[in-house]
């Protein structure tokens, strides 16, 4: 299951107000802290707690507005790895889900054939997400640790824009891979580490690429996940 940990700015992105009602896909999360989701991991009611091995990746998703334009910086909590993109349609979480999911692929594309990665592995691990990650869960909550390395993020963006407006995917990408060039630091971790090395051992380790062939003739996406 995705954990989409929004912040306070996010929450206002996704939600609308429709006749006088506020209406959102946020729900409480379960645990005060992202960290204590992690060590004890919890599920909404409808989701069995078993699928997948009860896999969790969490994200944190933040808003900005950079000349009169809102972007989103959607952050893997583990890898501190950003993905940066046009705020998709206000209060839209389909339309949210299957930007980020095209992002995210995209970004680890770009990152493994850099990296020199097999392409049939990529094509492994991308099969592999698809197959694991069928659920997703909004929730109004953030991380200071992660929220400095968010505003790190907001800030190159700013200044980025003052050359140009970030507009298109590739450029997305590109600003994604020069963020991750820099040295991070987080509780727990001995030492610094740096998030686009993190992010590729997550697809290919996490996901068990090792493991040998999945079956793709009957995979669920993620953004057919509430169609």
């Amino acid at each position: 299951m995705l954990v989409f940990n929004c912040t306070k700015a996010a929450a206002e992105f996704f939600s609308v107000t429709r006749k006088g009602e506020v209406l959102s896909c946020l729900k409480a999360a379960p645990h005060k802290t992202i960290a204590e989701s992690v060590a004890a991991r919890a599920f909404p009611a409808d989701v069995d707690p078993q699928e997948h091995d009860g896999t969790q990746w969490h994200w944190v998703v933040h808003c900005v507005t950079v000349k009169r334009k809102k972007y989103l910086l959607v952050m893997d909590y583990d890898s501190r790895y950003c993905l940066t993109f046009l705020a998709t349609k206000k209060g839209d979480e389909i339309d949210f889900l299957n930007m980020f999911e095209k992002m995210m692929v995209s970004n680890f594309t770009f990152l493994a054939n850099k990296k020199g990665v097999d392409s049939v592995e990529v094509d492994l691990a991308i099969a592999r997400y698809n197959d694991t990650f069928t659920t997703c869960a909004f929730y109004l909550r953030g991380d200071r640790s992660v929220q400095g390395h968010l505003n790190e993020v907001a800030w190159h963006l700013e200044q980025q824009c003052y050359d140009g407006m970030l507009l298109m995917p590739n450029e997305f990408i590109d600003f994604s891979v020069f963020m991750g060039k820099f040295p991070r630091n987080a509780k727990g971790r001995s030492s610094h580490f740096f998030a686009n090395d993190v992010f590729i051992d997550t697809w290919l380790q996490d996901l068990d690429v090792e493991d040998g062939p999945v079956d793709t003739t009957n995979l669920v996406y993620l953004s057919d996940y509430r169609k």
